[in-house]
């Protein structure tokens, strides 16, 4: 398998010419050699058998002749009747055997060379055969219808062989005449079919290297040499084309792309200016919630301060009429008895009034610092959301809506407190805004659930809820529903940025409309252990 491999490639590697040259002259010469071989053996066989029949005319001959020998039993008048052979310089024995009642024996016999090797048979064969140089033929000797006799006749086939031989040189010489002829005729007919050929592949080759597609072969004529130069031709003609096309497709894409790289420079600059804008949004919006945190901070506080400031009042003008008794002589010790009970209540008025305006300001200083921050701590969940609760009371005490909160308030979380309370706050406006109507009854509920490793907060409500192409955009930043009517559109998209990139969760919504809205907040318990 290797050899015929190695042979396949190496012929594929010689010229066409030479292959066209091997293909005629060898077809050629294939042929001409059965031929001369087939009329050889034809030849061969037709002279044998001619030699045969001539030999078996002249056995039928002497067989006539020596009938009446063998019925006298004249043996030399038969030895005088074979010796007449001698004019047939091809035979070499002849043998005449007489038949009795023992069988056939030995009569009378003729040998052109008196000191030759050759024998007569002691019995002659039943027909005729040939051997390489001998030709032997029996012929019956008959008396009427009685077989008295055969006669054997062996001639030699030197003339044949010397005809096969003249033959086969005669006929060797025609065949390499032919080959020479068809040898010169080939060296012509190749080049109709080689020199077009050759012509194509050197303009292949040109076309190949200078990578000129408006170069063309001549064609040659109809034949199917000429349909493949002008299929080549047409070949060459579409990628001339095609190549024009791709050029000038490839200017275009060029100017195409500069506009594309131009585009998308404004394009990164309007990015820039949109994110820019973004975040200052995102920052007024905290900026206003912080606004609300401190209106209500503001009012939580005046009510305490308030009450103090009516005790310190109280208690100055007590004061002042005690001390106006005093100076006249008329306090009487029921009248300082009464004074020092109206300063132990205001004093315990004040006092309570004061550690109450003191803790709010304390928890909403602490809401108010987180949701200025970015910073994570270890607090109490439970407790933390009670105290941003308590900085949305001004603003659900206008409402008619319940809060509910279900959380272990020995919950303690390492995560990002501020976050937890814009998300808070975010998702309880955004029910106060969106979820009921001025004045309608409802309920707010926040269950928190500790699980192994994370935090799950329900947030839900009992109000309108929302239509799933509205909960599809939920979390769209500007997409509101109450466009021009206060909304921003940044509530919920603030939420899923907290959720998802400060607290590292997950947030879902579902809603029906009429069956209210819930948010699920997954988030890990503890952050950056």
């Amino acid at each position: 398998m290797t050899a015929q491999l190695g042979l396949m490639t190496r012929s594929a590697d010689v010229p066409i010419r030479s292959k066209l040259l091997a293909a005629i002259v060898g077809t050629t010469s294939v042929c001409l050699f059965i031929t001369a071989s087939v009329f050889l053996v034809y030849n061969w066989f037709n002279v044998r058998d001619t030699l045969n029949n001539n030999l078996s005319a002249v056995a039928e001959v002497f067989t006539l002749n020596t009938t009446a020998a063998l019925s006298f039993n004249d043996a030399p008048a038969a030895n005088e009747i074979l010796s007449s052979l001698r004019a047939k310089h091809d035979v070499l024995q002849a043998c005449v055997y007489k038949t009795d009642a023992t069988g056939e024996h030995l009569f009378a016999r003729y040998n052109r060379d008196v000191g030759s090797s050759l024998q007569c048979l002691e019995v002659p064969p039943e027909h005729n055969f040939y051997t390489h140089n001998h030709l032997v033929v029996v012929s019956p000797v008959m008396l009427g219808s009685e077989r008295i006799g055969s006669l054997y006749i062996e001639r030699g086939l030197s003339d044949l062989w010397e005809s096969t031989r003249l033959d086969s040189l005669v006929v060797g010489l025609m065949v390499l005449a032919s080959i020479a002829i068809a040898s010169i005729l080939s060296l012509f007919l190749q080049r109709l079919i080689s020199n077009p050929i050759l012509a194509l592949l050197q303009t292949t080759k040109e076309v190949s290297v200078a990578g000129d597609y408006s170069l063309r072969a001549l064609p040659t004529g109809n034949d199917e040499i000429g349909e493949l130069i002008l299929g080549f031709n047409n070949m060459l003609a579409q990628i001339e084309s095609r190549d024009l096309t791709l050029e000038t497709t490839r200017d275009e894409l060029e100017i195409r792309i500069e506009q594309a790289d131009k585009a998308n420079a404004e394009l990164e600059q309007a990015l820039k200016r949109l994110k820019e804008t973004q975040e200052q949004l995102v920052n007024n919006e905290k900026m206003a919630s912080l606004g609300g945190l401190v209106a209500g901070v503001a009012h939580e506080i005046n009510t305490p301060v308030g009450v103090g400031v009516t005790a310190a009042s109280t208690l100055r003008e007590d004061t002042k009429a005690t001390t106006d008794l005093y100076e006249t002589g008329e306090l009487t010790n029921s009248a300082l008895k009464r004074y020092f009970a109206t300063c132990m209540q205001a004093t315990e008025i004040i006092l309570g009034n004061l550690q109450r305006a003191a803790d709010l300001i304390h928890s909403f200083k602490q809401v108010a610092v987180d949701q200025t921050s970015s910073e994570y701590r270890m607090f109490e969940l439970k407790r933390y959301i009670d105290e941003t609760m308590l900085s949305l009371k001004p603003k659900l005490r206008s409402t008619d809506l319940v809060v509910e909160i279900e959380c272990d308030p020995n919950l303690a979380i390492n995560s990002v407190p501020g976050a937890m309370s814009q998300i808070i706050t975010n998702l309880v406006m955004n029910s106060v805004q969106h979820g009921f109507d001025e004045g309608e009854k409802g309920h707010l509920r926040i269950a928190v659930e500790e699980q192994p490793e994370q935090i799950r907060i329900q947030y839900s409500d009992d109000g309108k809820g929302m239509p799933p192409d509205v909960v599809k955009k939920i979390f769209e930043p500007f997409f509101t529903t109450r466009r021009g009517s206060g909304g921003s559109g940044l509530g919920m998209h603030i939420v899923y940025n907290l959720v998802t990139q400060q607290l590292k969760g997950s947030v879902k919504v579902r809603s029906e409309l009429g069956k209210g809205s819930a948010v699920e907040i997954t988030f890990p318990k503890r952050l950056f252990e």
